[in-house]
């Protein structure tokens, strides 16, 4: 009898112990789902800000480069604006490589039989007489801006400038020189040779196959020249 009533107790005590190890599992089952989903739901959490904040980011980025588009784009205007066909009287702007800026004014186109006592070896010299502005931040010798050209479109030729002013040539003319500070503006002449007469002639600061941030050209008539 006693030996029944032993093994009841130890099965009873057998299937608590079984019950209390099953209700544990349950119950660390539970807390580690409990875990879980609070990880999952600060995951989901964070995740929203993170996108939140990179929205906001890329915005904030978008908005920047538009401003720097825009920037850009407004010194672009500035720069590059060529202008061709000119006539005299017209002013046109140039930007040289140094980055002057300076206005330049065609006044008049003259022809010369001799310059400094001497014939020219083509057919004629040509004065050209102009205006320049300094309308940039710095200052320059009006001597050493962007060299001009004239003639005919199929033969440009360089001014004659330096070489009468090398030279030391006493010259009638008003060779273009001197310092020109912002806001300020100096006339003077250019001298040219040319081979021939032709009906059209190009006055020309820089052009598309030179190296110049922003040219200027002039059409110049032969019934234009004085």
């Amino acid at each position: 009898m006693k030996k029944y009533i032993r093994l009841s107790f130890f099965l009873i005590i057998t299937a608590l112990l079984i019950a209390a190890c099953s209700g544990d599992d349950n119950a660390d089952e539970g807390v580690n789902e409990e875990e879980n989903s609070n990880q999952e739901t600060n995951e989901i959490e964070d995740d929203g800000t993170t996108e939140e904040d990179v929205t906001e980011d890329e915005e904030d980025n978008s908005e920047e480069e538009s401003k720097n588009d825009e920037g850009e784009a407004e010194n672009d205007d500035s720069i590059g604006n060529h202008q061709e066909g000119l006539k005299i009287g017209d002013t046109g702007t140039v930007v040289d490589n140094d980055e002057n800026r300076y206005d330049v004014t065609l006044n008049s186109v003259t022809f010369k039989d001799n310059v400094a006592d001497l014939e020219p070896n083509g057919e004629t010299f040509v004065v050209v007489n102009i205006t320049v502005e300094n309308i940039g931040d710095d200052s320059f010798d009006a001597a050493e801006m962007y060299a001009p050209g004239f003639g005919p479109e199929s033969g440009i030729q360089a001014t004659m400038n330096e070489v009468f002013m090398d030279a030391g040539a006493d010259v009638d003319e008003d060779l273009l020189e001197g310092e020109v500070a912002p806001g300020e503006s100096v006339t003077g002449d250019h001298i040219f040779e040319i081979g021939e007469t032709n009906d059209q002639y190009l006055f020309i600061i820089g052009g598309s196959g030179q190296q110049i941030l922003t040219y200027a050209n002039w059409d110049v008539m032969e019934s234009e020249i004085e």
